[in-house]
Formats: structure tokens, sequence, C-alpha cells
């Protein structure tokens, strides 16, 4: 198993330097080929909207996303063409843009996507955004933090594993990584004071699983309240040294779409390294 096909989000953001540095060095390495999609908030231009201004105020808007689309696939193949990937496609999907980025990412082995904004005017859709690719594209999604991804990115893993589906398909995604990383370290969190007979079957067949595909690791159980969570796998991957963690995408169903988990929802806002996440 490996990366054949990696989808990376293209906005108007400074962010995006940090997605495309980390897309293009995956492209590169297994090698895989790098589709860019130019993707952004319609907020302020719906068919609604463009039917009540004045002409010249719409074809200024519509003659101001085309140069901001050519400008973003610019940006893309000057990154690709740095890095050396030469496998290229670039897309500027029309329609709802949280639809267009599951699509992208439905049909690629990874996506690459930013850590969600949590102030300003994008920031509602930035979390739609993350919330959609994550929990409806179906594939694995490798989330790059505004401090951008190190140059060691997947060297140095840490898996917060949790007996559940989010937790196993995130570890599998993850295989092309793992097999590549030079350490890699399982941490799972109980909340109780000793461990249990059901957790302890979970965490040697999950041993066993990596092993199987030559990826060698043992997992740590650790004592945490519920509540400490996060904090405690985020302390745990500084200790590691983690350029990396892999970890279950976790939600509770509303009305509408999907909300996140707790430990995923402090992860969103307070990741320092690289998060992969399955749901």
């Amino acid at each position: 198993m490996t990366y054949r096909s990696i989808f990376v989000h293209v906005d108007d953001s400074d962010q995006t330097d940090l997605r495309l540095d980390a897309a293009t060095r995956l492209a590169r390495h297994y090698p895989a080929e790098l589709a860019g999609a130019y993707i952004v908030s319609t907020r302020d231009f719906t068919p609604t909207e463009s039917a009540l201004l004045p002409p010249e105020l719409v074809k200024a808007r519509i003659g101001s996303i085309a140069q901001a689309q050519e400008d973003a696939e610019k940006r893309f193949r000057a990154a690709a063409s740095a890095a050396g990937v030469k496998s290229l496609q670039w897309r500027a999907p029309a329609g709802d843009p949280l639809e267009a980025a599951v699509l992208q990412a439905r049909y690629s082995d990874l996506a690459v996507i930013g850590q969600p904004v949590h102030k300003g005017p994008d920031a509602a859709f930035s979390a739609g955004l993350a919330n959609a690719v994550v929990m409806e594209s179906g594939r694995p999604v490798l989330m790059i933090p505004y401090i951008g991804a190190a140059k060691t990115l997947g060297e140095r893993i840490l898996i917060a594993w949790k007996d559940s589906r989010e937790s196993a398909r995130a570890v599998a995604d993850a295989l092309p990584l793992l097999k590549d990383a030079k350490a890699v370290l399982a941490i799972a969190v109980s909340p109780r004071g000793e461990e249990s007979v059901q957790e302890y079957v979970s965490d040697k067949a999950v041993e066993g699983f990596l092993r199987r595909h030559d990826v060698d690791a043992t997992v740590n159980r650790m004592v945490a309240p519920d509540i400490a969570s996060g904090e405690f796998l985020l302390s745990r991957a500084a200790d590691f040294g983690a350029d990396l963690i892999v970890m279950g995408g976790y939600s509770r169903p509303r009305l509408s779409r999907f909300v996140w988990g707790g430990v995923s929802n402090l992860m969103l806002e307070s990741m320092t390294v690289p998060v992969l996440m399955s749901h």
C-alpha cells in the first residue's frame, strides 16, 4: 500500500504555501500524482446576489475570481516544479465549495488541508471545510498547522490509539507513512485507574497489526481523565518529538452536519504538528 494520488487544497491565504510544501514533499517521496484545487468560500457572491447587483460589479467580481484562480494555479505549479513533482492535475471546481472539497478528496489517496482558522471572516468556512472533508470524504486527511510541517514530516509519528472504528481506520490509512517512519509511539488514554481486559486485548491486537506491516510500535496505556485527553496527547507528542500525529476523527451528530468530538476539536484548535485524521 502506498499513496498514488494526493489532493491539496489551494486558496488565497498564506497557509497555502505551508500546505503546498508538505504536499509536494509527500508527492515526490512516494511518488504520487499531485492534484491541486482552488476552493474558496462563495459567501460574498451567490447567483441570487449577483442578480441584484449592477452588471459592471458582477463583471468585475467574475474577473477577480478568474484572476485569483490563475494566480493560485501559478502558485501550485511553481511549488510542484521547485519540489520536482511532475505528475500534476489542476482543478478549479464550480458549485458548492464544501461539496467540491469532499469530492476532490474522495478520489485521492490522501487529502492535505490546513488547520481551521478560528477568527476572522473565513472562520466558519474553514471549520466547515475541515469538518466536511474529514467526515464525508472517506479518505485520510492530513491537516497542516499554522506553523507548517517540520522538514522531517513523518519520521517520528505518535498514534493516538483508541479501540474504535475511527482509530483503526486512521492507523490503516497511515500505513505508508508509518512504514517509512524512524520511530512510532502509540499512546492509549484510559480515564480509569487501571487497564481493562478489553483495553489490553485491543492494545496487543493493534501492536500485532502494525508488526505484520513491518511497523515496530508498542502501545503505551496512560491514565488521564477524558477532559484532559487532548492536552495529554499533545504533551506526549512534544515529549516524543513527534512530527506527525495519527488519530481517528470523532464527531457527534447534529441536525445539519456533524460537530467535532472533544479531543478532535482540541487537536484542531491547538495542533503544533500535522495531524492525520480518518473517520
